[in-house]
């Protein structure tokens, strides 16, 4: 089992690295292959569809950025909450533009948008019970939507990627959001 988690790892790795350089439309199953030192049949038996590649990306993406900021900063890794989480995944320039190449993909792939809008949803959820909300929320969708937005304009401005934590709570109080402190 160790050897097969390696392998679907080692994939992943590749796949990571080959969207994080040069885009979704690098991603081939030639080019992924020779980059995990795997045959395709490997990358076809871990991954079937792209699809499933694209969803496996996406939490291997999450994944990836939790590892990074733990080798940063041990301490505060563990104690990352939802806010912090979401400043990382919408503000962080490399980690939209990951998102913005998935979306280009799925936009080209039928099946991807229904694991997209599911992502999405779950992210919505996430923050609604964050702020003990009820998962389906419009206050909740309308703040994720919002550092969404914030995010596409910090490409553009980077100073918005260095929004502190009580800015994010004074956006999130503009949408009636406040958490409770036990």
């Amino acid at each position: 089992m160790t050897a097969e988690i390696s392998v679907r790892q080692r994939i992943l790795n590749a796949a990571l690295d080959i969207v994080e350089t040069d885009g979704v439309e690098a991603l081939t199953q030639p080019r992924v292959a020779k980059a995990a030192g795997v045959r395709q049949s490997h990358l076809t038996y871990y991954f079937p569809r792209k699809a499933d590649l694209f969803v496996a990306l996406l939490q291997a993406s999450h994944e990836r950025a939790s590892h990074d900021r733990a080798e940063r900063d041990p301490a505060g890794a563990e104690s990352e909450d939802v806010l912090d989480a979401l400043r990382n995944l919408m503000l962080g320039r490399g980690r939209m533009r990951f998102f913005l190449a998935i979306v280009l993909g799925a936009s080209q792939e039928e099946e991807l948008r229904p694991i997209l809008a599911a992502h999405a949803q779950g992210l919505t959820r996430r923050v609604a019970a964050y702020f003990g909300r009820e998962a389906d929320d419009p206050a909740a969708a309308g703040f994720v939507d919002r550092l969404r937005g914030l995010g596409l304009r910090a490409l553009l401005e980077p100073g918005l990627a260095e929004m502190e934590r009580d800015e994010l709570e004074r956006l999130a109080a503009e949408f009636g959001l406040v958490r409770r402190k036990n």
